[in-house]
């Protein structure tokens, strides 16, 4: 990991992903590389049905649903990064609308990041089965390493 120029961290403003954060601007420290976060907002699209007119409503004012939940989320990531990071390392943010995984993976490409890290949640057993895993698709699709980390709660 000596080349490590450009990280990729993905934040969804829980606990989890707080404590990669963490850790991912202590590596950066360490390589004197640069951090990216990105935040991703699962795009809003309910199926149209004719007979509920209040469906035909809710379409109209997705547009603007979504441009507050990026403004939103342009606020918390700056606020992140005042906490987190300040001036410690050159970061960068990103407010994608997409899939998470493929939005992650596709910035990791972008950017020529030389690694991603990011929090799990911990599912397993039934949600885990039918919610799959943000992270176990980032592994999986990613062309450069995924440093995924578990968090534990404190007791």
């Amino acid at each position: 990991m000596k080349n490590l120029k450009k990280i990729i961290c993905p934040v969804d403003f829980s606990e989890p992903s707080d404590a990669a954060l963490i850790s991912a601007v202590e590596m950066a420290e360490h390589y004197s590389a640069s951090i990216i976060l990105v935040h991703v907002i699962t795009e809003l699209n309910p199926t149209p049905s004719p007979s509920y007119t209040l469906t035909h409503h809710l379409m109209d004012q997705i547009p603007q649903i979504m441009g507050q939940m990026t403004e939103n989320a342009h606020k918390a990531m700056q606020d992140l990064i005042k906490n987190h990071v300040e001036k410690r390392i050159p970061t960068d943010h990103r407010v994608v609308i997409g899939d998470p995984a493929e939005s992650i993976v596709q910035l990791a490409e972008d950017e020529q990041a030389d690694l991603i890290v990011m929090a799990t949640h911990g599912r397993s057993g039934i949600k885990g089965l039918f919610f799959g895993s943000v992270a176990e698709k980032v592994v999986r699709s990613a062309a450069c390493p995924v440093l995924t980390m578990r968090y534990r709660e404190k007791s």
